[in-house]
Formats: C-alpha cells, structure tokens, sequence
C-alpha cells in the first residue's frame, strides 16, 4: 500500500488534478472570430456601424440583435441602444456593404457631442448552415470613434486602436474615413 507521505504520491494528486482542469478551463475561453472589429462610416454627420468585410461575413452576413453606443469613460451607460426583438423589428442580416445608422428608427437618440469618443458594440451571431456542421456562432463587433469639429460640423472619425487602447493612451485619434 502506497504511504500518503511518499513525495510521489503527493505530485500525482496536483497532476491529476491539472488533468481534470485543463480541459475545463481551455472551454471557457473565447472561440476563434467571436469579437470582431466593427466598421464606422460618416453618413451625413451620423456615424453608420457595420462589421467587416472577411470571408465569413461575406459567406453569411450576421444577423445583429442589439446595437449599443456609450461615450467611454461613461460607467457603461448606453447613450443609444437599439435591440431589435424588444423594438418588434426583425434582427437584420448585416452584410459588409451596409450599416446600421446611429438612431436607427429612434426619434429620441440624443445628438452626439464633438469632442467625444464614443464606443459601439453590435452584438448578433452568424445564421449557421442547417443540416451540416457549421452552428450559430455568437458575435460581437466594437469600435470607437469620435465625433471632431470640422468648419462648423461635426464629422465621425474613427479611432485605429482598440477601445482599451485608445482610452489609456490620450492621443489623438488616427482617422479611418469619413470627410
């Protein structure tokens, strides 16, 4: 019979024991492609959200649920939110080459301020291919932007970094489009 206080009887317990975790803690981690950058456009001083052009959302556009926008640094308190099956719509499939306007059929979204970075968050999956292997996979797409001061207007950049980034370091936005 093997004597608990042998060295080696003591190292095959925490073995085991990683053994058994591994594999647990390997499946809480993120899958390949779930968070995405989205795409910001200016259309007529509004920003317009939409996902990016990879094969993937090129095969099957994802349908989007929720969009969500805050000013960072806000605490996380939405400035605008849009979630689709609560608004009675339908959860729109969102290929590359169309956006989502900020406002989307919402009268009451409040006018974005100059001089603010504002992230986006679009929350949706990928429709999946029935009857084969291919399953709904969740996606989320974010961004920020600011909205700067040009003549007068207030003109949508977009901010080359990502949002955790881009907060921390204080400099100034790089553009990405926009006028």
């Amino acid at each position: 019979m093997a004597n608990k206080d042998d060295p080696m009887m003591r190292m095959q317990l925490p073995v085991a024991l990683l053994g058994l975790l591994l594999p647990m803690m390997a499946s809480c981690a993120s899958p390949p492609g779930r968070y995405q950058s989205a795409t910001i456009q200016d259309r007529d001083g509004l920003p317009c959200f939409g996902v990016p052009d990879t094969r993937e959302t090129r095969t099957t556009a994802p349908i989007i649920a929720r969009v969500s926008v805050r000013a960072s640094g806000a605490g996380g308190v939405s400035v605008w939110e849009h979630i689709f099956l609560q608004s009675g719509t339908a959860e729109p499939a969102l290929p590359p080459s169309q956006c989502l306007v900020y406002g989307h059929g919402d009268a009451s979204a409040p006018a974005l301020r100059v001089g603010t970075r504002y992230e986006v968050v679009m929350s949706g999956y990928t429709p999946g291919t029935p009857g084969k292997q291919g399953k709904a996979q969740k996606r989320v797409f974010g961004s920020c932007f600011d909205v700067v001061d040009v003549a007068g207007k207030g003109v949508i950049t977009s901010v080359v970094a990502d949002c955790a980034t881009a907060r921390a370091s204080g400099t100034a936005p790089v553009p990405q489009g926009g006028r």
